[in-house]
């Protein structure tokens, strides 16, 4: 035991005890002793590149695991020229540098660029900064583009056929879920977005909500003193007319810095909507079939705003303040026809829908970070509140009519109805990263999350005789719901050698929910989950990477997926929340290949998962021959994938980014009583590409075409039809102005087709929403030159940002 002790210690503080291995620190700072971040320092020995590092947040750097002799130092960073500065190593040095005025640059002209699809040790980044994906679009629309992940206007994310898509923005959660966060993220404009983040198997600093993965929106930050901004304007034109517009300021002096956007978008849409029901020759209440046809027009007003500051208190402390604001105003006439065929007889409907949804989000975020030693501890704290509120209303009237001439017979049914959703948040959270060693570190952190949220739903029926409205008690119901969360996490990071690395984590969360439906408890959990995670990482040179990764996490229903609320289509079609639903777990296993060599790169990955009670909205027939649209816990879900992702530049005028996906998901259980059963197989397959076409470097003209094709496959008791996305997008740039004229869906191929099993009854869905369109957009980018064609950068303490 002695010597396996002895061992264990010399693996764990190896770097600490070998020999003659030494390190050169310091921190980097302009001519007024103000800390420069982001500064890029090469280590150079003989011509020859050793070490490369940036400096961080507080200017600071670390060079580590150096042997003795004579090296040189080149410090870059762009407004300046670069230095080069001599120092013999013999000990550990500590090797201050200081930028000169006289060394500023007059101008700077940057040409380096970094691929779009850049693979890490845990997620994959897609890099958007000045691609033509994002200009005169919104970020959920640009979220249909990044490999892996799919949207659909129900509001659902799936990431690599998995629901439940957690969303991050700036690695800060956004507590939205299903239309309410698409809204959301469709009045954020894309013009300004750095990165879409897409991370399959989080670690354990991650909430362990969500068993798809998380997709962390990280939008652009100002690194260099001045003021910077830009402005921009979109039209598109579908069968509707919609506009946009945004501004975005950033201004950094001294300690300070303070950014802020605004944005206002009006859209409007025409959608189609086609249901067929085929009841069995059977059928005890006789309908056989039941054509639906409904027609959506919609406009909504976006507007909103975010305004954050940042203090430096001195170089080793930081504090800061984000302010969220996002509103979304939304009319929408729904029109349907229903045909229902009987053996004797048939019957034709008219159901006219007028809803009016008005939906505001607050957020507000207090940030401290510290570093507590030269060493690099650091510890941040966060406390953030939300307030939300949904009001949505709607009066909805069905018109039996005369199949010959569409004369109203009667109304079979006349009610209005209001859906009201408020939602409070307070949460803290509190995280320390130490390093022991130059090659072992040890993070943990705990989190406390308190949510209220009360639905009050209710239901009038229209007197048609006296031209009253009158309360139904019988669908009228107010639900509140309370969750408080408490986690705890620990993570180890571990660099065995130049070659071998892992990380191994646990988190632990305990759960406590209840709900009451009017008065009444009909919720009561109190569960607590240990969550572990683990990276394997082996690099056997610079040209290959392998991470091997398993993860375990929890679904927990949305806020409006327990809010027993009913939207209705027709009298006879309405969806419908669930509040007892029940939490699923997921378990994921990972292996990842990345391939670097010359001007390709390469990323692969292989993986499995496991679902259990997983939750999936499903239809189910009532007695009174009614679809219900309900989400429940139907059962387990199998997956495993194959995926092949590839950025390469073909010419220097043509670039590519192109992903493909491989899969098999077997689904099995029950529902409705277990009088309905799941037990599906099927295989999933899909094709994307992004190209990039420089036509003129000259006189900045660019092309970008984009397509994306998901094969037919089935999910759950639904076979879906193949899905063709596509959009050509050509730019030109004008001095500070960008100029964008688009064309998507140019085949009118971007449908819903779903094909439903519900026991005997056989249900299809066509839905369009609009989405062959034309647009235009112009964007204007001012402030101070060195900072507007920056190269890339990942900040010193992104690692940090990304545990908020």
């Amino acid at each position: 035991m002695k010597k396996i002790g002895m061992l264990l210690m010399c693996i764990i503080f190896s770097s600490e005890v070998a020999h003659c291995q030494y390190a050169v620190e310091g921190v980097v700072t302009s001519e007024q002793k103000t800390p420069i971040p982001d500064v890029f320092i090469s280590l150079i020995q003989n011509d020859a590149l050793v070490k490369s590092v940036l400096t961080d947040s507080i200017g600071y750097y670390k060079l580590n695991n150096l042997q003795q002799g004579t090296y040189q130092l080149n410090f870059s960073h762009i407004g300046y020229v670069d230095s080069l500065v001599t120092i013999n190593i013999t000990k550990n040095t500590i090797q201050n540098f200081q930028f000169q005025e006289n060394n500023k640059l007059s101008e700077v002209v940057i040409t380096a660029e970094k691929s779009m699809i850049e693979r890490k040790t845990d997620r994959l980044r897609f890099n958007l900064a000045n691609s033509d994906l994002t200009i005169g679009t919104s970020v959920w629309e640009t979220l249909n583009k990044t490999p892996f992940v799919s949207t659909n206007e129900d509001g659902n994310i799936d990431m690599l056929g998995n629901s439940g898509v957690i969303v991050y923005v700036n690695n800060r959660r956004k507590r939205l879920s299903g239309e309410v966060l698409m809204n959301y993220l469709k009045s954020l404009p894309a013009d300004n977005l750095e990165a879409i983040e897409v991370i399959t198997t989080p670690s354990s600093r991650f909430e362990a909500e969500g068993g798809a993965g998380i997709i962390n929106i990280i939008t652009k930050k100002n690194k260099e003193e001045g003021l910077e901004g830009n402005a921009s304007l979109s039209a598109r034109q579908t069968r509707l007319f919609s506009e946009a517009g945004s501004i975005y300021l950033n201004y950094r002096k001294a300690k300070w810095n303070i950014y802020g956007t605004t944005y206002l978008s009006n859209r409007e849409r025409l959608t189609n909507y086609e249901k067929d029901i085929f009841y069995p020759p059977n059928n005890p209440l006789d309908i056989q079939t039941r054509f639906i046809d409904r027609e959506n027009t919609s406009k909504m007003l976006f507007s909103g705003a975010n305004m954050g500051v940042d203090y430096e208190i001195n170089k080793n402390h930081i504090v800061g303040m984000i302010f969220d604001y996002s509103g979304s105003d939304e009319n929408q006439r729904r029109d349907a026809i229903s045909f229902d065929a009987y053996s004797v007889s048939d019957s034709l409907t008219f159901t006219k829908n007028n809803d009016e949804a008005t939906d505001r989000t607050y957020t507000l975020n207090l940030n401290y970070q510290g570093k507590l030693s030269e060493k690099g501890t650091l510890l941040t704290f966060d406390m953030d509140f939300l307030e939300f509120s949904s009001d949505n209303t709607g009066i909805s009237k069905t018109d039996v009519v005369t199949l010959d001439d569409n004369d109203v017979l009667y109304i079979r049914d006349w009610f209005r109805n209001a859906a009201i959703q408020d939602i409070q948040n307070t949460s803290f959270r509190l995280d320390l990263e130490l390093p022991i060693n130059d090659n072992l570190s040890f993070e943990t952190g705990v989190k406390f999350s308190f949510s209220k949220v009360d639905n009050d739903l209710n239901f009038d029926n229209r007197d048609a005789q006296a031209m009253t409205w009158i309360e139904d008690l019988t669908r009228s119901n107010f639900f509140e719901y309370d969750e408080n969360i408490n986690a705890f996490y620990a993570v180890v990071n571990h660099t065995l050698s130049d070659r071998w690395s892992y990380q191994i984590g646990t988190r632990f969360e305990n759960t406590i929910a209840k709900g009451r439906l009017e008065g009444a408890q009909v919720v009561d959990r109190n569960y607590t989950n240990f969550f572990p995670t683990v990276f394997l990482k082996y690099a056997p040179n610079n040209q290959h990477n392998f991470v091997v990764s398993v993860s375990s996490r929890i679904t927990r229903p949305s806020f409006w997926d327990v809010n027993p609320f009913r939207e209705y289509t027709t009298d006879k079609t309405f969806f419908e929340g669930n509040p007892f639903l029940n939490p699923s777990r997921y378990y994921r296993q990972e292996l990842n290949y990345t391939r670097s060599k010359g001007k390709i790169r390469l990323v692969a990955q292989l993986a499995a998962s496991q679902t259990y009670d997983e939750i999936f909205s499903l239809p189910l027939n009532s007695e009174e021959d009614i679809i219900i649209n309900r989400k429940t816990n139907y059962g387990n879900k199998y997956r495993y994938t194959a995926s092949i992702t590839m950025a390469t530049k073909i010419q220097p005028w043509w670039r590519i980014n192109a992903t493909s996906l491989f899969g098999h998901v077997q689904t099995t259980g029950s529902y409705a009583d277990d009088t309905i059963s799941i037990d599906s197989n099927t295989l999933l397959y899909s094709l994307a590409a992004n190209q990039a076409f420089t036509l003129s470097k000259e006189k900045g003209l660019s092309l970008t075409v984009f397509a994306k094709n998901t094969f037919p496959f089935t999910l759950v008791n639904t076979e879906i039809g193949n899905r063709l996305e596509t959009e050509i997008v050509l730019r030109k740039n004008i001095g500070n102005f960008s100029l964008s004229l688009s064309g998507r869906d140019l085949f009118r191929s971007n449908k819903d087709l779903y094909d439903i099993r519900v026991g005997d009854i056989r249900i299809n869905d066509t839905n369009y929403h609009d989405t062959r369109s034309v647009a235009f957009a112009v964007r204007y980018a001012f402030g101070k030159s060195t900072v507007k064609d920056q190269r890339y950068r990942d900040p010193g303490n992104s690692d940090i940002q990304r545990r908020l």
